[in-house]
């Protein structure tokens, strides 16, 4: 059985694995994904030191078999990166990383999440809607995918309130 952590902030041997995780994740297609793994390290670090979110990573004792980066920003948190070992896909990795940081996000109070996915990463796509995603805009070879968060509490916090961002580098969520 495999267990879920959330880091800020990588440890280098975290790192390096994420590393590894990610190129092995994407080496069958590569196309939507950084392919040196300086870029892919260069990637992570952004995403845990310029990004106000985090990543969940999955273990299997202590083998990182997947993760899910995200960024809170407003109006909409975004999933940037998910990825899974090769080896671990069809064993509901993914499915449990997008659970928990849904119902994260949703207890922060944000009312939506959104995504990038590359337009013919076919599988990823299937993935998202079978999670509720649907597809909001395309840009390039992007498509935007967005999940309304429905509240089950009725103590819930309030929605957080829209405020300006700027343009972000858009990536793929890779399954």
């Amino acid at each position: 059985m495999w267990s879920l952590k959330k880091f800020e902030r990588l440890s280098k041997p975290l790192l390096t694995s994420l590393v590894e995780l990610y190129y092995r994740a994407y080496q069958d297609d590569p196309t939507y994904a950084y392919k040196s793994r300086d870029r892919i390290k260069n990637y992570l670090h952004w995403l845990t030191h310029r990004t106000k979110g985090g990543i969940l990573v999955a273990f299997e004792g202590q083998k990182p078999v997947g993760f899910l980066a995200y960024e809170e920003m407003l109006p909409c948190p975004e999933i940037h990166e998910l990825a899974v070992l090769p080896e671990y896909k069809g064993r509901h990795v993914a499915e449990k990383l997008m659970q928990e940081v849904l119902k994260y996000l949703q207890g922060q109070g944000y009312s939506k999440v959104a995504l990038w996915v590359g337009e013919n990463n076919q599988r990823a796509q299937r993935f998202y809607q079978k999670l509720g995603f649907v597809p909001t805009q395309k840009l390039g070879i992007w498509i935007r995918m967005e999940k309304g968060l429905q509240e089950d509490r009725a103590n819930s916090r309030s929605t957080k309130k829209a405020a300006s961002t700027s343009e972000r580098e858009t990536v793929s969520s890779g399954v």
